[in-house]
């Protein structure tokens, strides 16, 4: 069987998610981050089994 070799100069971002982390119930889950500048309305638990279902606002700035 051949065999390749790849090192850490061989990958490439595919995806940026932005860490999430509820300030109610402190559940953490990933998403994709908005527009620099740009504050969005997150709802926990809306993608997931678990979450408090309470909204907050999420500033993102990737300074």
């Amino acid at each position: 069987m051949k065999r390749i070799y790849r090192t850490y100069n061989d990958t490439e971002v595919a995806t940026i998610v932005v860490n999430i982390k509820c300030p109610y119930c402190g559940e953490e889950w990933q998403e994709e981050p908005p527009e620099c500048g740009e504050t969005v309305v997150l709802t926990c638990g809306d993608d997931l089994d678990e979450g408090c279902g309470k909204q907050f606002e999420m500033h993102f700035d990737a300074s």
